[in-house]
């Protein structure tokens, strides 16, 4: 036999294109302006403690508001969210374009030299890193609302720079939770579109996400297939625009209709007949099971249901194929069918069939990009030390008071115990380094990823501080009592 051929002639434009779509998440060519314009001024006003060592987290202070969900959310996005900052080293020209640009032209006059000039004189020649360690969980990791995920050290006036772009890892954290749910729900896979997505870029950060939570595979977007074969599967069948395509006034729906479906399957073999164009519960139907009785040599022809009452049409679709003597064909079900919905089709199915709904495969189309905003699940970026000292944010809201210290999470039975870097404590340790001096050093596959969400998932259920950090947040909390009371007394006692 001769060798089998191991060139893949489509690496070289696949490693391309990962390449450029991590490239495109880097901070816009590494402009040091992308972020919050008081960053600026803050750090130029306070140059003595800009250039001090601090203490950040990134927390979501809110669990994710879907049935299932509990107070439990699931690491994912490193490899995009990193990029933004960490994808290559900064450019000494362009820093000091910026520094030019915002004490010569810009609106806010100001610009935090003492910060910047640190990290030039710390490395030579033009690629600059910024001098930023970051701590977190894993892909894959299930923790708890309330709980830092995240913690980065370094200057605290080149650490506040990341702010805006770190608490973007409320999108892939929302979409490996929501893949979480609708593997719970189902054991098929429920497919993710491309036309929801503002910018094909945000569709591929989703769909690894997704990925890495649920081990979701099935999407149509044929860009994602091709640059990651082994996590990705396109699907496709017949569109409305090709059932409407045969319409005209000489001929009946019906027959219009019949035909774009029969020729599809003649040339295809396979379809998830589209049966809605005209009525899904009567023409649609009739239709259907001509097409399936005409086509004996194969049993790959099913049916798509995604308007009207679909839980009814699951129903009524899969009697008439039975009634018909066609054995159980596949019946998509979609109309951004959430977990719940999938869980009610289910169960509506049982109860009218008697049978159990294994040839019921949902859609979930728009459902993914429910809730997929930064509110939805509260992400917040504070200050948590300064040199040696903790700082934290106080709040008026219970809950909102950030975590004070050089954050780190362990696992103790199914605790997380939220604790101090200089602390030992008896615990598996959760985080792991995923910046090294402004370099990524995280390196897991995404099915590593996976197989952690797999595990970890339903571990843990609350979360306590260390023994350090406890005193931290009691020694804070009746300073602030204190001093509210004495101001309110000074006030007049309002």
């Amino acid at each position: 036999m001769p060798p089998i051929p191991t060139h893949d002639p489509f690496e070289p434009k696949r490693t391309a294109m990962r390449e450029e779509f991590f490239d495109k998440l880097f901070a816009l060519g590494g402009w040091i302006g992308a972020t919050d314009t008081y960053k600026r001024t803050m750090w130029a006003a306070v140059p003595d403690i800009a250039v001090q060592r601090a203490g950040y987290s990134l927390t979501f202070r809110k669990p994710l508001p879907e049935p299932g969900a509990g107070n439990q959310l699931v690491m994912a996005g490193h490899e995009a969210m990193l990029a933004q900052w960490f994808r290559r080293p900064l450019n000494r020209s362009d820093i000091e374009l910026a520094r030019r640009w915002h004490t010569e032209r810009a609106n806010v006059r100001a610009f935090p030299d003492a910060a910047w000039d640190t990290v030039l004189a710390s490395q030579p020649g033009d690629g600059v890193y910024l001098p930023i360690d970051v701590w977190g969980f894993p892909g894959g990791q299930t923790f708890l609302d309330g709980v830092p995920c995240l913690a980065f050290e370094g200057p605290g006036g080149i650490v506040s720079y990341l702010e805006p772009a770190m608490c973007r890892y409320f999108a892939p954290v929302i979409q490996a939770t929501k893949a979480r749910l609708m593997k719970l729900a189902t054991p098929r896979d429920a497919e993710f579109g491309l036309r929801s997505a503002p910018v094909e870029v945000c569709n591929l950060i989703l769909l690894l996400a997704r990925f890495v939570g649920g081990g979701g595979q099935l999407t149509s977007n044929d860009t994602a297939e091709f640059l990651y074969p082994d996590l990705f599967k396109s699907i496709g069948t017949i569109g409305h625009e090709m059932m409407c395509a045969n319409q005209s006034f000489d001929k009946t729906l019906a027959e219009a209709e019949y035909e774009m479906m029969d020729r599809f399957v003649t040339r295809m073999g396979t379809a998830s007949l589209l049966c809605d164009l005209v009525d899904a519960e009567t023409v649609g139907l009739e239709n259907a099971l001509r097409v399936i009785r005409n086509h004996p040599e194969t049993d790959r022809i099913g049916v798509r249901v995604d308007s009207g009452d679909i839980t009814k049409q699951c129903v009524l679709y899969f009697k008439a194929m039975r009634d018909a003597g066609v054995k159980p064909r596949l019946i998509v079900f979609e109309d951004e069918v959430s977990p719940e919905q999938v869980r009610d089709v289910y169960d509506v199915f049982r109860r009218f069939t008697g049978e159990e709904p294994t040839m019921l495969f949902p859609g979930a189309g728009g459902y993914w990009w429910r809730l997929v905003h930064r509110d939805t699940i509260s992400a917040a970026f504070k200050r948590t030390a300064t040199e040696d000292r903790p700082n934290v944010k106080f709040s008026n809201s219970p809950g909102k008071e950030s975590i004070p210290g050089y954050i780190r999470v362990y696992g103790r039975g199914d605790t997380m115990v939220v604790a101090d870097a200089s602390e030992q404590i008896d615990g598996e340790p959760l985080f792991v380094k995923l910046v090294d001096l402004g370099r990524v050093s995280y390196r897991e596959s995404f099915l590593e990823q996976a197989d952690r969400a797999e595990r970890t998932w339903g571990k843990y259920t609350r979360y306590q501080h260390s023994p350090l950090v406890g005193e931290y947040m009691e020694r804070f909390r009746a300073m602030r009592a204190a001093e509210v009371e004495a101001a309110r007394q000074r006030l007049g006692g309002t």
